[in-house]
């Protein structure tokens, strides 16, 4: 009981004390008591406001990093340490947010050390803001090892869980870019992935490495002085999984996705500022290039130019100073709509490097109307040729709309396969879709006898003989009509679409694709 009352009376004494001290004098105290317990406590203690300066209009890009990075360990752990949090979801997704209580702590380790995080929260007197701040608590004679390290733990954490969980959008320009924002977005959940995808497991795990190579190569792309981005060029026939592959790649990478349609963009500055309204982490898809624009007139128009300019100096009628090919010529110029050259500086200019971590894909169904100059090696680094279905991808359909893994009618699938009788992707979606609600048998044979009608109006088999040219040739099992160039120029290219020609270049890694069956084996002598 003396101690209570002591206690009583010394807390008597202090509310005197500051109800008359001054508060010059009141705040002196404060400072010396907080430096006693600095001097004494075993730790050092920072706080993260969550705007920077006293105006509170700069967000504190590394409060948002520590939140992140709490979320992202609430899973763990280490997230039993703290007793309460607070739970949060936007409208637009369907990800909880987790959030340390105010006033609460938890508990981290870094390097065998621990550590701790408060979330400080204080309202504002006279008014309804609250001041927050987060509060790291570490070992005082280690601070000066774990601050700098862990802080960058922090923050490369938080950069990772921010990529995978946040809600990835699907852009397209609505032709305003020279006035305001030139792109209109909505969600995107397109369900297609690798693991669905109706593709060749050999070319599927050779895309899937190229992309995850240059995720993680900043790096290596700053060091050798190119801009860190990638070109991959889809060809192939309607229906073999263009677009499903586009939206696996942004599903695989938890990138947004800008669907360029180069109709509405009126000019070449137009098409500038799009790209420069383009976020990080993207891929920028123009699809049937060969559709879009023809680009391949600006290179006619400016051959057809120079002739009749060279008539002119040579000529030495007054009359022939308007010439026809100039002013036509001229008028492309002022028309003011997209040209072959703006294209170029578009994917490989000065301007593409105006951001980092982009992927610029180009599809089209006929790849020899494709103008060289854009498909070139820096432009279009990965070509993909995508055609008609092999058996692995034939299985990977079946296993996805019927849930089979095995069906007596496989055998005669692969034998209409090696025999001409393969068709798309979608065309096989289409039929399997269609007889879902019956049994597997039905829908079996219903392929196999549109299979077998593909023979008869072919009237013969397709074969594809396969290689990959590296400075020397090493030879893969893969599916028909299914190519992965990596490297390869369009003056290597054979005139028939598919086909690439068999001179080998030291730059040159092409991949194409053929089915491994008992009988090819034997011919072969695998």
């Amino acid at each position: 009981m003396d101690v209570l009352s002591q206690l009583w009376s010394l807390l008597g004494l202090l509310t005197v004390l500051q109800n008359i001290l001054p508060a010059q004098i009141l705040s002196l105290l404060h400072s010396l008591i907080e430096s006693l317990q600095d001097l004494i406590s075993q730790y050092s203690y920072f706080d993260i406001p969550e705007f920077n300066g006293y105006c509170g209009v700069d967000i504190n890009d590394l409060y948002r990093h520590v939140n992140l990075y709490l979320n992202s360990v609430t899973s763990s752990a280490t997230a039993s340490t703290c007793r309460r949090f607070s739970l949060s979801r936007s409208r637009s997704s369907n990800c909880i947010s987790f959030t340390i209580a105010p006033n609460h702590t938890i508990h981290d380790s870094f390097n065998g050390h621990s550590l701790c995080w408060t979330h400080q929260v204080e309202t504002v007197q006279d008014s309804l803001e609250e001041k927050r701040s987060f509060t790291l608590k570490l070992p005082k004679r280690h601070r000066h090892v774990l601050l700098s390290p862990y802080l960058q733990h922090v923050t490369s954490r938080a950069e990772e869980f921010e990529r995978v969980s946040r809600e990835r959008r699907l852009f397209t320009n609505n032709g305003n870019a020279s006035y305001e924002s030139g792109w209109v977005s909505v969600p995107f959940r397109h369900p297609s992935t690798f693991e669905t995808l109706a593709l060749e497991s050999q070319l599927k795990r050779q895309i899937m490495e190229d992309l995850k190579t240059f995720a993680s190569g900043r790096v290596y792309y700053h060091r050798v002085g190119r801009a860190w981005k990638r070109g991959y060029l889809l060809y192939g026939p309607p229906g073999s999984g263009k677009s499903s592959l586009i939206a696996s790649m942004a599903n695989y990478l938890c990138y947004d996705v800008y669907d360029l349609e180069l109709t509405k963009v009126t000019d070449n500055s137009e098409l500038r500022a799009l790209l420069i309204q383009t976020s990080n982490r993207s891929i920028i898809v123009i699809e049937d290039i060969d559709c879009s624009l023809d680009l391949t007139a600006d290179r006619m128009l400016k051959a057809t130019t120079a002739t009749p300019t060279r008539r002119k100096r040579s000529s030495s009628s007054s009359g022939y100073n308007k010439d026809l090919g100039a002013s036509n010529y001229q008028l492309l110029e002022e028309s003011g709509r997209v040209t072959l050259s703006g294209l170029l500086n578009f994917t490989d200019g000065l301007w593409s490097c105006c951001g980092e971590e982009r992927i610029i894909v180009f599809t089209t169904n006929h790849r020899d109307k494709v103008d060289p100059a854009l498909v070139r090696c820096g432009r279009m680094d990965v070509h993909v040729s995508l055609g008609t279905c092999g058996m692995h991808a034939f299985k990977a359909l079946a296993m996805n709309y019927l849930g089979i893994e095995w069906h007596s009618l496989f055998d005669v699938v692969e034998s209409c396969i090696r025999s001409g009788g393969s068709l798309t992707p979608a065309q096989i979606g289409e039929i399997l879709l269609r007889n879902r609600g019956s049994n597997a048998d039905l829908a079996m044979k219903e392929v196999v006898s549109a299979m077998q009608a593909r023979i008869l109006s072919t009237g013969g088999t397709e074969h594809l003989n396969t290689s990959i040219e590296y400075e020397e040739t090493v030879t893969l099992t893969r599916s028909p009509q299914s190519v992965l160039t990596v490297g390869s120029s369009p003056e290597n290219w054979d005139s028939s679409p598919g086909k690439i020609s068999g001179k080998k270049r030291k730059a040159k890694f092409s991949v194409r694709l053929r089915s491994l069956t008992k009988s090819d084996s034997g011919r072969r002598g695998v």
